[in-house]
């Protein structure tokens, strides 16, 4: 298995868990998950996201081949 990129867009994994991308926005600030997290540059007031291609495949079985779909 390959992963092409290691970064999988907001919206591919909210479509995937079949939820609103504000929903995965808050399970990656508050730390619920363990395949993203949120952080802030220093003086910025928005977030960014950090999701794991790899550990989201491991634990959801949701494969993203590195495509916005």
């Amino acid at each position: 298995m390959i992963f092409r990129k290691a970064n999988m867009p907001v919206a591919v994994a909210a479509k995937a868990l079949g939820v609103d991308t504000q929903t995965v926005r808050v399970l990656c600030q508050q730390s619920l998950v363990d395949w993203g997290t949120a952080y802030r540059r220093p003086g910025s007031r928005n977030y960014s996201y950090l999701i794991s291609p790899l550990k989201f495949y491991q634990e959801t079985g949701f494969l993203w081949e590195g495509n916005d779909d």
